[in-house]
């Protein structure tokens, strides 16, 4: 029964001439990302330059996030050095690979037209663009979300036995709750196909076949899960302090800001035509099931959004499955008779070359900006940009101060601040260091890299004031020295560097 839901053209030989040219398309504008990235006088974000930090000790589990992100750039400084390509590269090659894998899921439940259609989807999403530019948690969390939705799909479609693929989905999903706890959604997505279609005289997942997946779940996850055990769980509560529900709006004006920015995210005329998967879901197998995979984020997190805030990134765990879907839907996939391929409608086509085309248009633009470093004349008032400017100037300044007084000690203002401080210094004898006033860590900083007083050293602390911080046990010497750099039109990073002795 399964057999006769998938494409009846799934198997024709591969590949075919459209298939290079797609597959050269999309490796086209990752090289052109990457020479970008290269190009770009845009320096390290905080983020980035954190994560660059947790890379040069690795360990199973950091204050903030997973480990995933700092193995990665851990291993591409090693192979490409230090340098902020090193640290930025990974990204675009990661959502090449995540392309690829849409295209195989896409191909097995829709025939090859839609697995094309899918991977150009993927490659030409705004948020795509934006995340091979700047790298973060979500690039290696969605290529494995996207490749547990190929082993449901192989399951679906009787290319992978049923065991096999919850295995396989299972320590994917695992494997992504090393990169972040977002992946969490794609095993309730799961749990969502069981429990739906466990009635269905031939269902997608089965319950032995579930318990499997759980089983390999857990075990992907186990370092990541022993750490926080043994660490009193930083990184899950610093999960809840991101939510900040303690501290509810309930705003619905909130959750419909969250879904505009979908637009933004996936692009306005892809995300409108992504909706239509909750009629698809009716009466369209493949749809029946990837649904779960997408939607429940969506609402999800447009309950975080009224019931707190919610970042738009939040529900990027929605669009592998989505991508999928609209491939299959431009392609022609009808139910009557199992076929994309075989099915043109000129109205589907021509909706999927527009909105193809105006998210290759938002490609463009974002690959210029990643050149210039400069949103040009569209610069908004507040710059977006301003905070990866502008960081290269202020570590020069300290350094003069560093040699002058010939002190190695320095206390940031703020993490921000420490971050990039340690990425400039990396290859010197000098300490990046923050003040816990508190006594209770609530940054990487804080709980690693916490003032602790050596007495008669000469140390550096930066401030936004003329004033002296106050830090008891600390003699101050001499008038601080002002660090004022532009990073905008309007704007400057405009910091006191203060000289003292402990």
């Amino acid at each position: 029964m399964k057999a006769n839901n998938q494409p009846t053209n799934a198997t024709q030989p591969f590949p075919s001439g459209a298939d290079y040219l797609t597959l050269l398309l999309i490796l086209v504008v990752t090289t052109l990302r990457t020479a970008a990235l290269a190009i770009s006088p845009l320096e390290l974000g905080v983020d980035e330059a954190q994560y660059w930090l947790w890379g040069t000790t690795l360990d199973l589990g950091y204050f903030t996030k997973p480990p995933m992100i700092a193995w990665i750039i851990g291993a591409s400084n090693w192979l490409f050095g230090h340098n902020v390509i090193a640290v930025r590269l990974p990204a675009c090659w990661l959502n090449f690979a995540t392309a690829l894998v849409l295209w195989q899921t896409a191909t097995w439940l829709y025939g090859p037209k839609a697995g094309r259609w899918a991977s150009l989807l993927w490659i030409s999403l705004p948020a795509v663009g934006l995340g091979s530019f700047l790298i973060s948690t979500d690039t290696p969390l969605l290529l494995c979300i996207s490749l547990a939705l190929l082993a449901v799909a192989g399951s679906s479609c009787n290319k992978i036995p049923p065991t096999h693929a919850m295995v396989y989905a299972g320590f994917a999903l695992g494997v992504g709750m090393l990169a972040k706890y977002a992946a969490l959604y794609g095993l309730f997505g799961l749990l969502l196909i069981w429990a739906i279609g466990r009635h269905h005289p031939a269902p997608i997942i089965r319950g032995k076949h579930l318990l499997l997946a759980l089983i390999t779940f857990l075990m992907a996850t186990s370092p990541n899960l022993i750490w926080n055990f043994t660490h009193d769980f930083p990184t899950m509560r610093h999960l809840g302090d991101n939510a900040n529900l303690a501290k509810q709006t309930n705003s619905l004006s909130e959750s419909l800001v969250f879904l505009i920015s979908q637009a933004g995210v996936a692009g306005p005329l892809v995300f409108v035509l992504m909706l239509g998967i909750l009629k698809a879901a009716s009466h369209e197998r493949h749809a029946g099931w990837l649904i779960w995979m997408a939607v429940p984020v969506l609402v999800l997190i447009s309950l975080q959004a009224y019931l707190s805030e919610a970042n738009a990134n939040w529900a990027m765990t929605a669009y592998p499955a989505l991508c999928v879907w609209l491939g299959g839907w431009i392609a022609g996939y009808t139910t009557k008779d199992n076929n994309a391929d075989k099915n043109p409608n000129k109205v589907r086509i021509w909706a999927g070359y527009g909105a193809f085309g105006v998210n290759a248009c938002i490609t463009i633009t974002l690959l210029i900006i990643t050149m210039a470093g400069s949103l040009g004349p569209a610069t908004p008032e507040s710059d977006p940009l301003r905070r990866l400017r502008g960081w290269h100037q202020l570590a020069s300044d300290v350094e003069r101060l560093l040699v002058a007084h010939k002190a190695s000690r320095i206390i940031a203002d703020r993490r921000a601040t420490a971050s990039l401080l340690s990425w400039h210094f990396h290859n010197k004898q000098v300490t990046i260091m923050v003040h816990d006033a508190d006594g209770m860590p609530s940054n990487h900083f804080e709980a690693n890299h916490s003032w602790k007083r050596d007495v008669g050293s000469p140390v550096l602390v930066l401030s936004g004031s003329t004033n002296a911080p106050p830090i008891p046990g600390i003699n101050w010497q001499v008038p601080p020295t002002r660090s004022l750099t532009a990073i905008s039109n309007n704007q400057a990073r405009d910091l006191y560097i203060h000289v003292g002795v402990e």
